[in-house]
This record gives C-alpha cells, sequence and structure tokens, in this order.
C-alpha cells in the first residue's frame, strides 16, 4: 500500500515536471552592450512596444522587425547609461505616470485600467512601458538641455520657405 502511494507521488511529481519544462520559455542571451545583455524574452517584448506604438511596423517582415528592435533596445541601453551619468531614473516618478497617460490617450484609451488591460493582452507590461516612456523622455531632455545653445532658429527663413511651399500647393 505504502509502495503504491509513493510510485502515484512521484508518477505525479514527473508528470508535473515534465508539464513545467513544456511550458517554459529558454532564456537565450541575444547581445551584449558594456554590462547589460539583451536576452530572448527582451526582445520579444521590445517588438510587442514597437507594433504597439507604431502599427505601421506590422507590414514589416519578421527578420527586420527582430533586427529593428534588436537596435531600438541597443539605443535604449545607450540612452540609459547615458542618462545615468546626469540624473537618477527614478521609475516611481510622477513624470512616469504622466508620460503613461499621455499614451494612453495618444492612442485613444479613456483611462489607466483599459489601457492597462490592452497591455496585458498584448503581454506587456505597464511597468515595462512606463520604463521605457520615462527613458525616451528624459533622453530628449538631456538632448535639448545639452544642445540648446547650438540651434539658431531663423523665423523670416522659415515663414519664407512656409509661404513658398503655399504658393506650390496652391499651383498644384
Amino acid at each position: 500500500m505504502l509502495s503504491k502511494k509513493i510510485y502515484n507521488f512521484f508518477l505525479i511529481l514527473t508528470l508535473i515536471i515534465i508539464s513545467i519544462n513544456i511550458y517554459a520559455k529558454e532564456i537565450k542571451i541575444i547581445s551584449k552592450i558594456n554590462n547589460e545583455i539583451i536576452t530572448n524574452i527582451d526582445l520579444e517584448n521590445q517588438i510587442k512596444y514597437l507594433l504597439i506604438t507604431n502599427s505601421n511596423l506590422k507590414d514589416l517582415n519578421k527578420k527586420d522587425l527582430i533586427e529593428l528592435s534588436k537596435n531600438s533596445l541597443i539605443n535604449e541601453i545607450l540612452k540609459k547609461k547615458e542618462i545615468d551619468k546626469f540624473l537618477s531614473i527614478n521609475e516611481k516618478s510622477s513624470l512616469g505616470e504622466k508620460l503613461v497617460k499621455q499614451n494612453y490617450m495618444s492612442l485613444g484609451f479613456e483611462n489607466k485600467s483599459d489601457y492597462k488591460s490592452f497591455l496585458e493582452k498584448k503581454g506587456i507590461s505597464l511597468e515595462l512601458v512606463k520604463s521605457k516612456l520615462i527613458i525616451e523622455q528624459l533622453w530628449n531632455t538631456l538632448i535639448y538641455e545639452k544642445f540648446k545653445e547650438k540651434v539658431k532658429i531663423n523665423e523670416k527663413q522659415i515663414k519664407k520657405k512656409i509661404k513658398i511651399y503655399k504658393n506650390q500647393q496652391k499651383k498644384l
């Protein structure tokens, strides 16, 4: 009787282990940038993120989408490393919530919970999206602050080009 219980226990345990292994994803290192690694899971998440933020990318073939996503991840790592030299990225800041709200409203969602549900259906977390939005915003701010003194805007020249463009449109 005891041996049958032990046999059944090991049989069930074996079945559980086999089923876990069947559904487990193998994690592979795709690339290494400085001390940061990019895994196949990171790449899958980036593909999902890019497809959510730019619906035109669904027309790309899989190879091009993978390459674009890999390059995008590399750029993100480099941006984050540069930002870290000047600022501490606090992902719990109010900036993150503000950026998430701007993002879901621009995509046509009325509230955060609908957006969060949408992201979960697509297999991506709101926290990952928030992190990416923060990095992008801080990067844009850093670049602006770094180069704002070097950018000169000639309003007269811009107005002249706009008039020329309008005149060409009228002729067409």
